[in-house]
This record gives structure tokens, sequence and C-alpha cells, in this order.
């Protein structure tokens, strides 16, 4: 990464349905909005880029808007890159001194990259080293390195998240094209982890759900750090297919109707509003937003019972802090209302930048990205001010009794997260919409109940 002398910051979010780019600078150490880019794309399925030229035309595009919104010209950018094939390893670098040193940013930024070039697994590549704690010589557990005074060794202990290589360098080819720079990668979950939740709740246990159009990503923070990131093949384009299936029109045409007239929750869906369509027989009756709501809340709620059962599987069986939802899905009514009937031990709400220009969940990635961009660079020390303040939501931070909370029987969570073994991505077999919703409430009713 090369020192940069402005204060302006490009972030790049490749999403499965639009790719979105954000230009801002600092204003009084807050990050201010200068232009907004967002292009539809086909180039992206379940965030895998599928068509390289037109991945980077429709890049270029949502660039071009922003710069021309921003009226800046930018050389270099912050990609987000989607959480999945995504691992997560604890691993630990060490750079050494041959005398008394002070440590500064570029020490840090050294040991950190010296964790990046750590022998990998065949078929991984490093998206980003998210730094726990480091060690100066003696002593250990040190949050904050910098002007501490080294003689020997300097060691940073932290998550390496890794995804596929292809997965990353076919990202790279895509904005090669376009002649700027990657500045640094960073996986959706930690920038979101980093705009959404406070450091509390990224202490205690609690959990972001993305649903985007392609894919809902399931992210985990414990002990403040970013333990789990796994993706769902199940988000909002799936709910587009099923309203095109049952109301037989374009899928075009289905998504619209979600985003006119879609509601996610059945008991609050309205029996009045009709869906008005073209196709229907003389003798056929509309669809209501409450009949078609029936069909959007199985799917929203297999969404739900999904995340969950990954978090079961990395072991986590209660979820001591807060829940909270974010991504484009989260703006049609009821998805919110539903969760929270769902989960009824839980704190749950919507996730949403507070930000002017860019408040809204789809563009929480985005956002999170400029945040994550601006704190790396004040980590090596290429920025002097404070830590950037966004204005966020007031999160209004509140903990479920922990002692009214039934856990599930399986292996802890402790015992997971120490293992040397990779968090592999799970997938699921198709089944019967009965069997799999019998199945997962069934299990994992201590959740829901």
């Amino acid at each position: 990464m090369s020192n940069l002398s402005s204060q302006l910051y490009t972030a790049l979010d490749l999403g499965s349905s639009s790719i979105k780019v954000i230009i801002a600078d600092v204003v009084y150490e807050k990050l201010n909005i200068l232009g907004v880019g967002i292009v539809k794309t086909n180039a992206i399925k379940r965030g895998n880029i599928v068509d390289v030229e037109t991945a980077a035309k429709d890049i270029e595009k949502a660039l071009d808007m922003a710069k021309s919104e921003a009226n800046k010209d930018i050389r270099s950018l912050y990609v987000a890159v989607p959480s999945i094939h995504t691992h997560i390893k604890k691993s630990v670098a060490e750079i050494k001194f041959d005398n008394k040193h002070d440590i500064d940013g570029r020490d840090i930024e050294e040991v950190i990259e010296e964790a990046k070039v750590l022998p990998l697994p065949k078929e991984r590549e490093v998206v980003q080293i998210i730094p726990d704690y480091y060690r100066v010589d003696d002593i250990e557990h040190i949050t904050q390195p910098k002007g501490m005074t080294g003689h020997h060794a300097f060691e940073v202990t932290g998550n390496r998240v890794m995804t596929s290589k292809t997965h990353l360098h076919t990202i790279y080819k895509s904005i090669e094209k376009l002649r700027v720079d990657c500045n640094e990668t960073f996986i959706t979950s930690h920038s979101l982890g980093e705009l959404l939740i406070s450091d509390e709740e990224r202490d205690y246990g609690s959990v972001i759900i993305d649903i985007g159009a392609g894919l809902t990503t399931v992210s985990y923070y414990e002990d403040n750090i970013l333990q789990l990131s796994q993706s769902i093949e199940l988000a909002g384009d799936d709910i587009t297919r099923m309203i095109s299936d049952v109301l037989n029109v374009s899928f075009k045409k289905a998504e619209e109707i979600k985003h006119n007239q879609g509601h996610s929750f059945y008991d609050l869906a309205s029996s009045d509003i009709i869906i008005d369509l073209d196709n229907l027989e003389a003798d056929e009756e509309p669809f209501t937003q409450k009949e078609l709501s029936d069909y959007i809340e199985e799917i929203v709620e297999e969404i739900m019972l999904r995340a969950f059962d990954v978090l079961r599987k990395f072991g986590i069986n209660r979820v001591k802090g807060n829940v909270v939802l974010t991504g484009g899905t989260t703006l049609m009514p009821g998805v919110l209302e539903l969760a929270r009937d769902m989960l009824k031990k839980m704190n749950v709400r919507i996730g949403t930048p507070k930000i002017i220009g860019a408040n809204s969940p789809e563009l929480s990635v985005a956002v999170g990205t400029l945040t994550s961009s601006y704190n790396i660079e004040k980590l090596f020390g290429y920025q002097s001010f404070a830590e950037v303040a966004i204005i966020k939501e007031s999160t209004n931070t509140v903990f479920e009794d922990i002692e009214e909370i039934e856990e599930i029987g399986v292996s802890s969570v402790e015992t997971d997260k120490n293992s040397d073994e990779y968090y592999e991505d799970e997938y699921y077999e198709e089944k019967e919409e009965a069997s799999v919703f019998g199945k997962f409430r069934k299990k994992y009713s201590s959740f829901f109940e």
C-alpha cells in the first residue's frame, strides 16, 4: 500500500444484483459522502463473477457515476470481497529487530504483511488479516503497540481470512482493466462488523445477517473479533423467482412487485392491496398482498432458520448479544417484524449506515468498507486524525438474560474456535419444503421459541 496524501476514499461492493461504488472524504473526522454509483449487473451470480468483461464494464459505469457526482478523479479503491468460500484461521507472524526500536505504523503493516505470506492451503488466497493482539518482546496481549519500544521481536496474533484463489483473482482481473489500483481488500463480514455493531456487541457475541440479492451472509463476532463468516445461497432473488412462478410473470415484473407490494410477514400484510396483473383470466381472482406474503414469508423464514443452522454447526448454541439484519432485502416491509417474532428471546434490529447520502441497508457493505479503509490507514499511520466518526443509529444495546436461554446439546463454541481445522462452508441438499421447515423447527426450537 502506498502512502496516500489525500483524504479521499473509494469503496467497491460487488453485489449479486448490483455493483456499488462510493467516494467519500473525511471532514472534521467524519466520513462525508461525495458520490454514489449503483449499476445493475448480470455478471455476478451468488457472489461469484461469471463474466469478467461485463463485470469490468459495469464496475467502470458505477465508478464513472460516482466520480461524476463527486466531481473527483480517483486512482485507487478499496474492495469488499463477497464472503463466499471463506475460511478463517488463527495465525501468528513475527518480525525481528537488530536493536532498540520504537514501534510505528510501518512495523504494524510489515508484521501484518508477514502474516499474509504464511504458507497457505492449496487454492486459497488471503483476503485480509484481522489483528487480535500483539506481542513486543516478552510483553503479550497488547492492543495498541504504537510508541512501545522493542529490542528483539514484534508479533501479531490474528485471524487470517482466506477465500478461493480463483474467486479473488477474478475480482482483481475485473478491476485491472480499469487501470485503478486495489489498495486493500476486506471481507464483507468484517466491514459490516466495523460499521453496524458496537465494541460491546462485538465482544459479547453478536450476529449480523446480511440478506442481499444472491447471498445471505452470516457473520458472528465474539471477543471483539470476527469468528465466523459464511454465506447461504438463499436470498432476495429467490423471493423474486418465487413471485415470478406464483404469479406467472417475468423476473423483471416480479422484482417490481416485490419492491412495490411485497410484504414478508403474513400477520401484518394487507388484504386490501391488490396485485395488479395483465395476465389474469376473466374469471380469475387477483392476488392480494396478504396472499402473496404467505409465500414470501416462507422464504424469509427459511433464510433465518438456515442462518441459525450455520451458527449451530459452528458450535454456537446461544447468541448472548444482538442480531442485526442488513442488506437490500431488509428494505421489504415485515422482515424485521418476522425476525422478531421468530427470535423472541433476542434483541433484533435493522442495521443501516446513518450517514447522509448512503443511509440504506443496501449500502451497508460499501459504507462499511469506507470505514475499514479509514481505520487501516490510521492503523498504519497514513492518517493522523482520530478514529472516523460515522453517525450511526443508536444501537440501544440490550442483552437478554442468558440464564433464560436454553442451550442446544452440541459441542461448545470454545472447542470449535480453538481448533486448527478450517471453518468449511456448509452446503445444503435440495429437499422438499415441508421436511426442511419441520426439521429446522424441531432441531432449533430453542432459538425460535
